[in-house]
Protein backbone atom coordinates (compact mmCIF):
# COMPACT_ATOMS: atom_id res chain seq x y z
CA UNK A 1 0.00 0.00 0.00
CA UNK A 2 1.22 3.50 -0.83
CA UNK A 3 1.49 6.10 1.92
CA UNK A 4 -0.81 8.30 -0.17
CA UNK A 5 -3.65 5.92 0.69
CA UNK A 6 -3.07 5.99 4.46
CA UNK A 7 -5.71 7.91 6.41
CA UNK A 8 -7.32 8.35 9.81
CA UNK A 9 -5.52 8.10 13.14
CA UNK A 10 -1.83 7.16 13.05
CA UNK A 11 -0.20 6.52 16.42
CA UNK A 12 3.11 8.32 16.95
CA UNK A 13 4.48 5.24 18.65
CA UNK A 14 6.53 5.33 21.84
CA UNK A 15 9.78 3.34 21.84
CA UNK A 16 9.82 0.90 24.78
CA UNK A 17 13.35 0.91 26.18
CA UNK A 18 15.52 -0.87 28.71
CA UNK A 19 17.73 1.11 31.09
CA UNK A 20 20.74 0.70 28.79
CA UNK A 21 18.77 2.30 25.92
CA UNK A 22 18.39 -1.01 24.08
CA UNK A 23 14.98 -1.98 22.75
CA UNK A 24 12.51 -3.57 25.13
CA UNK A 25 11.19 -6.13 22.65
CA UNK A 26 8.51 -7.51 24.98
CA UNK A 27 7.32 -3.98 25.65
CA UNK A 28 7.15 -3.24 21.92
CA UNK A 29 5.09 -6.37 21.30
CA UNK A 30 2.73 -5.45 24.15
CA UNK A 31 2.31 -1.90 22.91
CA UNK A 32 1.67 -2.94 19.31
CA UNK A 33 -0.78 -5.60 20.51
CA UNK A 34 -2.64 -3.06 22.63
CA UNK A 35 -2.88 -0.66 19.71
CA UNK A 36 -4.12 -3.36 17.35
CA UNK A 37 -6.67 -4.60 19.88
CA UNK A 38 -8.14 -1.10 20.15
CA UNK A 39 -8.28 -0.60 16.38
CA UNK A 40 -5.10 1.29 15.49
CA UNK A 41 -3.56 0.03 12.26
CA UNK A 42 -1.02 2.67 11.28
CA UNK A 43 2.08 3.98 13.02
CA UNK A 44 4.67 6.75 12.88
CA UNK A 45 7.78 5.42 14.63
CA UNK A 46 10.84 7.13 16.13
CA UNK A 47 9.40 10.62 15.82
CA UNK A 48 8.96 12.96 18.79
CA UNK A 49 7.02 10.41 20.84
CA UNK A 50 9.40 7.65 19.77
CA UNK A 51 12.38 9.87 20.73
CA UNK A 52 14.28 8.68 17.67
CA UNK A 53 16.83 11.47 17.52
CA UNK A 54 17.71 10.81 21.20
CA UNK A 55 18.36 7.10 20.71
CA UNK A 56 21.56 5.23 19.81
CA UNK A 57 21.80 4.13 16.20
CA UNK A 58 21.92 0.51 17.34
CA UNK A 59 18.54 0.87 19.04
CA UNK A 60 16.98 2.49 16.00
CA UNK A 61 18.23 -0.42 13.88
CA UNK A 62 16.79 -2.89 16.42
CA UNK A 63 13.40 -1.19 16.32
CA UNK A 64 13.16 -1.21 12.52
CA UNK A 65 14.05 -4.90 12.34
CA UNK A 66 11.77 -5.98 15.19
CA UNK A 67 8.85 -3.88 14.01
CA UNK A 68 8.98 -5.53 10.60
CA UNK A 69 8.44 -8.88 12.35
CA UNK A 70 5.53 -7.95 14.61
CA UNK A 71 3.36 -5.44 12.78
CA UNK A 72 -0.13 -6.87 12.27
CA UNK A 73 -1.21 -7.73 8.76
CA UNK A 74 -2.62 -4.71 6.96
CA UNK A 75 -0.72 -2.20 9.10
CA UNK A 76 1.36 0.62 7.66
CA UNK A 77 4.34 2.23 9.39
CA UNK A 78 6.17 5.41 8.49
CA UNK A 79 9.72 5.18 9.86
CA UNK A 80 11.23 8.45 11.01
CA UNK A 81 14.96 8.48 10.21
CA UNK A 82 15.77 12.10 11.08
CA UNK A 83 19.23 12.61 12.53
CA UNK A 84 21.92 15.25 12.78
CA UNK A 85 24.13 12.73 10.96
CA UNK A 86 23.12 12.51 7.26
CA UNK A 87 24.87 9.17 6.78
CA UNK A 88 23.08 7.63 9.76
CA UNK A 89 19.73 8.85 8.44
CA UNK A 90 20.41 7.35 5.03
CA UNK A 91 21.51 4.06 6.61
CA UNK A 92 18.26 3.87 8.59
CA UNK A 93 16.19 4.73 5.52
CA UNK A 94 17.88 1.96 3.53
CA UNK A 95 17.35 -0.51 6.37
CA UNK A 96 13.67 0.43 6.52
CA UNK A 97 13.35 -0.15 2.80
CA UNK A 98 15.16 -3.48 3.03
CA UNK A 99 12.76 -4.55 5.80
CA UNK A 100 9.76 -3.84 3.59
CA UNK A 101 8.67 -0.43 4.86
CA UNK A 102 7.32 1.72 2.04
CA UNK A 103 7.81 5.18 3.54
CA UNK A 104 10.32 7.00 5.71
CA UNK A 105 10.16 10.47 7.17
CA UNK A 106 12.70 13.03 8.26
CA UNK A 107 12.87 16.28 10.13
CA UNK A 108 14.75 19.01 8.39
CA UNK A 109 18.30 19.80 9.51
CA UNK A 110 18.47 20.52 13.23
CA UNK A 111 20.45 23.15 15.13
CA UNK A 112 21.54 25.02 11.97
CA UNK A 113 18.91 26.80 9.88
CA UNK A 114 19.05 25.82 6.16
CA UNK A 115 18.18 27.75 3.02
CA UNK A 116 15.48 26.37 0.74
CA UNK A 117 18.20 25.22 -1.67
CA UNK A 118 19.90 23.38 1.20
CA UNK A 119 16.60 21.71 2.14
CA UNK A 120 16.30 20.43 -1.42
CA UNK A 121 19.79 18.92 -1.19
CA UNK A 122 19.08 17.53 2.27
CA UNK A 123 15.96 15.65 1.20
CA UNK A 124 17.48 14.60 -2.11
CA UNK A 125 20.28 12.88 -0.15
CA UNK A 126 17.73 11.01 2.00
CA UNK A 127 15.80 9.97 -1.12
CA UNK A 128 18.72 7.74 -2.18
CA UNK A 129 17.18 4.99 -0.02
CA UNK A 130 14.51 4.47 -2.67
CA UNK A 131 11.45 4.65 -0.39
CA UNK A 132 8.65 7.21 -0.32
CA UNK A 133 9.82 10.21 1.68
CA UNK A 134 7.60 12.20 4.04
CA UNK A 135 8.84 15.62 5.11
CA UNK A 136 8.40 16.11 8.85
CA UNK A 137 7.89 19.79 9.58
CA UNK A 138 8.23 20.26 13.33
CA UNK A 139 8.84 23.96 13.77
CA UNK A 140 9.38 23.75 17.52
CA UNK A 141 11.92 20.91 17.39
CA UNK A 142 13.91 21.87 14.29
CA UNK A 143 13.81 25.60 15.02
CA UNK A 144 12.17 26.89 11.82
CA UNK A 145 9.13 26.31 9.63
CA UNK A 146 8.95 24.47 6.31
CA UNK A 147 6.30 26.52 4.52
CA UNK A 148 4.02 25.28 1.74
CA UNK A 149 6.17 27.20 -0.74
CA UNK A 150 9.30 25.47 0.57
CA UNK A 151 7.55 22.10 0.39
CA UNK A 152 6.59 22.75 -3.23
CA UNK A 153 10.20 23.65 -4.07
CA UNK A 154 11.50 20.46 -2.43
CA UNK A 155 8.86 18.17 -3.92
CA UNK A 156 9.38 19.54 -7.42
CA UNK A 157 13.07 18.63 -7.27
CA UNK A 158 12.90 15.40 -5.21
CA UNK A 159 10.46 12.91 -6.80
CA UNK A 160 10.61 10.59 -3.78
CA UNK A 161 8.78 13.19 -1.66
CA UNK A 162 5.27 11.83 -1.17
CA UNK A 163 3.87 14.05 1.54
CA UNK A 164 4.26 16.01 4.73
CA UNK A 165 3.58 15.69 8.42
CA UNK A 166 2.93 19.25 9.58
CA UNK A 167 3.52 19.83 13.30
CA UNK A 168 3.40 23.60 13.05
CA UNK A 169 0.25 23.91 15.20
CA UNK A 170 -0.87 26.37 12.50
CA UNK A 171 -4.27 25.33 11.16
CA UNK A 172 -4.18 28.00 8.46
CA UNK A 173 -0.93 26.52 7.18
CA UNK A 174 -2.25 22.95 7.36
CA UNK A 175 -5.32 24.03 5.39
CA UNK A 176 -3.04 25.53 2.74
CA UNK A 177 -1.12 22.27 2.55
CA UNK A 178 -4.38 20.39 2.00
CA UNK A 179 -5.71 22.85 -0.59
CA UNK A 180 -2.48 22.98 -2.60
CA UNK A 181 -1.19 19.43 -2.26
CA UNK A 182 -3.85 17.15 -0.78
CA UNK A 183 -4.93 15.69 -4.12
CA UNK A 184 -1.38 14.59 -5.01
CA UNK A 185 0.44 14.11 -1.69
CA UNK A 186 -0.13 12.58 1.73
CA UNK A 187 -0.90 15.43 4.16
CA UNK A 188 -1.10 14.72 7.90
CA UNK A 189 -1.64 17.05 10.82
CA UNK A 190 -0.28 16.67 14.33
CA UNK A 191 -0.72 18.25 17.74
CA UNK A 192 -3.35 16.40 19.76
CA UNK A 193 -5.30 19.53 20.67
CA UNK A 194 -6.02 19.83 16.92
CA UNK A 195 -7.26 16.37 15.91
CA UNK A 196 -10.75 17.67 15.10
CA UNK A 197 -9.30 20.62 13.20
CA UNK A 198 -6.99 18.35 11.18
CA UNK A 199 -9.97 16.52 9.71
CA UNK A 200 -12.06 19.68 9.46
CA UNK A 201 -9.60 21.22 6.98
CA UNK A 202 -9.54 17.99 4.98
CA UNK A 203 -6.20 16.42 5.90
CA UNK A 204 -6.04 12.69 5.27
CA UNK A 205 -4.58 11.72 8.63
CA UNK A 206 -3.65 12.85 12.10
CA UNK A 207 -0.41 11.57 13.66
CA UNK A 208 -1.33 11.25 17.30
CA UNK A 209 0.68 10.93 20.51
CA UNK A 210 -2.12 10.49 23.01
CA UNK A 211 -3.42 7.47 21.09
CA UNK A 212 -0.52 5.50 22.59
CA UNK A 213 -2.38 5.47 25.90
CA UNK A 214 -5.95 6.40 24.93
CA UNK A 215 -6.47 5.06 21.39
CA UNK A 216 -10.20 4.79 21.97
CA UNK A 217 -10.74 8.57 22.01
CA UNK A 218 -8.98 9.66 18.79
CA UNK A 219 -10.50 6.70 16.95
CA UNK A 220 -13.98 7.60 18.20
CA UNK A 221 -13.41 11.25 17.25
CA UNK A 222 -12.40 10.29 13.71
CA UNK A 223 -15.31 7.86 13.37
CA UNK A 224 -17.75 10.54 14.56
CA UNK A 225 -16.31 13.01 12.08
CA UNK A 226 -16.52 10.51 9.21
CA UNK A 227 -20.17 9.85 10.07
CA UNK A 228 -20.99 13.56 10.07
CA UNK A 229 -21.53 13.76 13.84
CA UNK A 230 -19.41 16.87 14.16
CA UNK A 231 -20.76 17.99 17.54
CA UNK A 232 -19.88 14.58 19.00
CA UNK A 233 -16.40 14.78 17.48
CA UNK A 234 -15.86 18.22 18.96
CA UNK A 235 -17.00 16.98 22.38
CA UNK A 236 -14.40 14.20 22.21
CA UNK A 237 -11.73 16.75 21.25
CA UNK A 238 -12.62 18.73 24.37
CA UNK A 239 -12.27 15.57 26.42
CA UNK A 240 -8.83 14.91 24.93
CA UNK A 241 -7.84 18.50 25.71
CA UNK A 242 -8.81 18.01 29.36
CA UNK A 243 -6.66 14.89 29.56
CA UNK A 244 -3.77 16.79 27.95
CA UNK A 245 -4.03 19.46 30.64
CA UNK A 246 -3.65 16.81 33.31
CA UNK A 247 -0.62 15.29 31.59
CA UNK A 248 1.00 18.69 31.19
CA UNK A 249 1.03 19.23 34.96
CA UNK A 250 4.07 16.99 35.15
CA UNK A 251 7.46 18.56 34.34
CA UNK A 252 8.80 15.90 31.98
CA UNK A 253 8.58 15.28 28.24
CA UNK A 254 5.13 14.17 27.05
CA UNK A 255 6.27 10.67 26.01
CA UNK A 256 7.45 9.97 29.54
CA UNK A 257 4.07 10.84 31.06
CA UNK A 258 2.35 8.69 28.45
CA UNK A 259 4.67 5.77 29.36
CA UNK A 260 3.33 5.99 32.90
CA UNK A 261 -0.28 6.13 31.72
CA UNK A 262 0.28 2.96 29.72
CA UNK A 263 1.60 1.24 32.84
CA UNK A 264 -1.62 2.24 34.59
CA UNK A 265 -3.43 0.44 31.76
CA UNK A 266 -1.29 -2.68 32.21
CA UNK A 267 1.04 -2.11 29.24
CA UNK A 268 4.81 -2.20 29.70
CA UNK A 269 6.09 0.81 27.75
CA UNK A 270 9.62 0.48 29.06
CA UNK A 271 11.92 3.00 30.68
CA UNK A 272 12.56 6.64 29.75
CA UNK A 273 15.93 7.47 28.19
CA UNK A 274 18.23 8.16 31.15
CA UNK A 275 19.32 11.46 29.62
CA UNK A 276 15.71 12.68 29.42
CA UNK A 277 14.24 11.34 32.65
CA UNK A 278 10.78 10.38 33.87
CA UNK A 279 8.47 10.63 36.85
CA UNK A 280 9.45 9.84 40.42
CA UNK A 281 7.23 7.76 42.71
CA UNK A 282 5.45 10.76 44.20
CA UNK A 283 4.45 12.09 40.79
CA UNK A 284 3.48 8.63 39.56
CA UNK A 285 1.06 8.44 42.46
CA UNK A 286 -0.32 11.91 41.67
CA UNK A 287 -0.79 10.93 38.03
CA UNK A 288 -2.63 7.74 38.96
CA UNK A 289 -5.04 9.60 41.24
CA UNK A 290 -5.71 12.30 38.66
CA UNK A 291 -6.44 9.81 35.90
CA UNK A 292 -8.35 7.17 37.89
CA UNK A 293 -11.86 8.39 36.94
CA UNK A 294 -10.83 8.95 33.33
CA UNK A 295 -9.39 5.43 33.05
CA UNK A 296 -12.60 3.95 34.48
CA UNK A 297 -14.62 5.80 31.86
CA UNK A 298 -12.28 4.79 29.04
CA UNK A 299 -12.51 1.10 29.94
CA UNK A 300 -16.31 1.37 29.62
CA UNK A 301 -16.28 2.88 26.12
Amino acid sequence: MSVKRVSGIITALLTPLKRDLSLNENGLESLIGFQAEKGIRNFFVMGTYGEGVALPLRTRRELISKLADILPSGSFAIVHVGSADPEAALELARLAGDQGFKAVSSLGPIYHRPTTEALIGFYDYRSKAGTDLIIYNNRGRQGYNISPDAFEAIASEVPAVSGIKDTSYDIEQLQEYVERFGSRYFVAGAGDNLIYHTFAVGAAAHICGISNAFPELPLKLHRSFEEGRYADALTIQSRINRIRKILKRFPVESPEVVREVLKLRGIDAGEPPFHIGGLDEKRRSELGKALAPILRDIENL
